[in-house]
């Protein structure tokens, strides 16, 4: 895993889809410390990732910042949002809406639909 460059993330991402908090990763003594915390004895609270229910993981919710998770539902809500709608509700300028939603677009969750001024994001077929 290490040598394809994604081992610790796709381990983080497992780890917080199956209910486990996310690995520690420290430095002690010249080496790299990793500690994969377990469920401490509440073997209740490990999950398959099966039971998530919804499009977003826990692990794909942990990459999204509070403007692109409110995007996201609104996109649930109405169907679509636009970067006019964005720029209205969310203490943002336009750069920083323009890479929220190509950071929502990267994951999966929306895809565009028409171009430049007029164009809106719809939530992905998986996820519809």
């Amino acid at each position: 895993m290490e040598q394809r460059g994604t081992g610790f993330a796709r381990m983080r991402d497992a780890m917080l889809n199956h209910g486990l908090k996310e690995p520690e990763i420290s430095q002690q003594d010249g080496f790299f410390v990793v500690t994969l915390p377990g469920p401490a004895g509440d073997y209740d609270r490990i999950k398959p990732p099966a039971t998530v229910t919804g499009p977003v993981t826990p692990a794909i919710e942990a990459k999204l910042n509070e403007r692109q998770k409110k995007i996201f539902i609104e996109a649930q809500k109405s169907g679509s949002v636009t970067s006019g709608w964005c720029l209205e509700h969310l203490p943002a300028v336009y750069d920083t809406i323009r890479r929220d939603l190509i950071g929502l677009m990267r994951l999966g969750l929306l895809h565009p639909e028409g171009r430049g001024r007029s164009a809106r994001y719809v939530l992905s077929s998986k996820n519809g």
